[in-house]
């Protein structure tokens, strides 16, 4: 079986020859432990690639050095550790007078995505070639607003239904069409949307406000995605237990979610079998602070309450600086 049947094979429950893998590594862990890391991430041989391209935040460097960067969008980030993402500290929308004859980067996006275009499929020919189940784009929308209008301010707007936020909301919503159309355009197999929509204890806002402003917006983007006959991978920090059931009616095929601030037995009971769970061993707790025993039980605990049905659960989770070296060991061997 191939690494893209067998995710393909996961996401249908259609029963696979092995668990499928997948593992994200952020700059700073490579700059912690180099090669070393390299080499136990070689040994893993995920199932799946994500693909990066312009406007990304895996293609440009500067998000994550120590400085000032201005992105596209005319946002200033700030960041003051190398290898981990920085903030935005000066939003272009501080002032919603500044919507007025702004221009969404819509053609300095298409100019750069044509111009790496060849790179791009080149790049995705040779994972073709390995047949691994390639993803394609990133697509952050609540994220988006934020690094636009500011966090605090933007939940301000999202209580007081300012009208300026919505002509806001639509401008994002423009450039994301021309974004996923030029993802749909390559030879790739899913998309993934990341929005952090959980604190550690509940959702940021409530369910009722979410399903009336965000819901709408994430299903134009996913019938797209559908109608190309592609898959949705949708990734979401925090708890959000109460957004399982919409994001299984929506056809999202994987979620990458904190089950362990939800209780993996939890999230098992109400709705596993029901969609893939793309991971996580907990990346607050267990892989920083837990032993390699405890790594390998986290994995077992998980296989034996989320695969079902010949499907359901990606062995995946993300490897930071804090991760002890014995514990990315432990980690690749969980899923055996």
């Amino acid at each position: 079986m191939t690494s893209k049947e067998r995710v393909l094979h996961t996401l249908d429950f259609t029963g696979v020859d092995r668990l499928a893998r997948d593992v994200w590594v952020l700059p700073a862990a490579r700059s912690q432990y180099g090669e070393t890391l390299d080499e136990i991430i070689r040994s893993f041989d995920a199932d799946i690639i994500q693909m990066c391209g312009p406007f990304d935040h895996a293609y440009t460097p500067e998000y994550f050095q120590i400085g000032k960067y201005t992105d596209p969008w005319g946002s200033e980030w700030t960041n003051i550790q190398e290898g981990i993402i920085g903030e935005v500290k000066n939003p272009i929308f501080a002032d919603y007078k500044s919507l007025e004859g702004y221009i969404v980067p819509i053609q300095q996006f298409i100019d750069e995505f044509e111009d790496n275009r060849f790179n791009l499929e080149r790049q995705i020919a040779e994972q073709r070639t390995a047949e691994k189940f390639i993803i394609g784009g990133w697509i952050s929308l609540f994220e988006r607003f934020q690094y636009l209008r500011g966090t605090e301010d933007l939940y301000c707007d999202i209580a007081l239904e300012d009208e300026a936020m919505f002509k806001m909301f639509d401008m994002v919503m423009d450039f994301m069409e021309v974004y996923l159309s030029k993802w749909l355009e390559m030879d790739i197999d899913a998309v993934t949307f990341g929005d952090d929509w959980g604190t550690q204890i509940s959702l940021l806002i409530s369910p009722v406000t979410w399903r009336e402003h965000f819901r709408p917006r994430y299903q134009r983007l996913i019938d797209m995605i559908k109608a190309s006959g592609k898959k949705v991978f949708f990734h979401s920090d925090g708890y959000i237990f109460d957004l399982y059931a919409d994001f299984i009616e929506m056809g999202v095929d994987a979620i990458n979610s904190q089950l362990w601030c939800m209780g993996v037995e939890k999230v098992a009971q109400q709705f596993a079998g029901k969609i893939t769970f793309w991971g996580e061993i907990s990346r607050q707790d267990i892989l920083p602070n837990g032993s390699a025993s405890e790594v390998l039980a986290a994995g077992k605990k998980m296989k034996e309450l989320l695969f079902v049905n010949g499907g359901g659960l990606i062995g995946q989770s993300e490897i930071n600086r804090d991760v002890p070296l014995e514990n990315l060991k432990a980690f690749t061997q969980a899923w055996d």
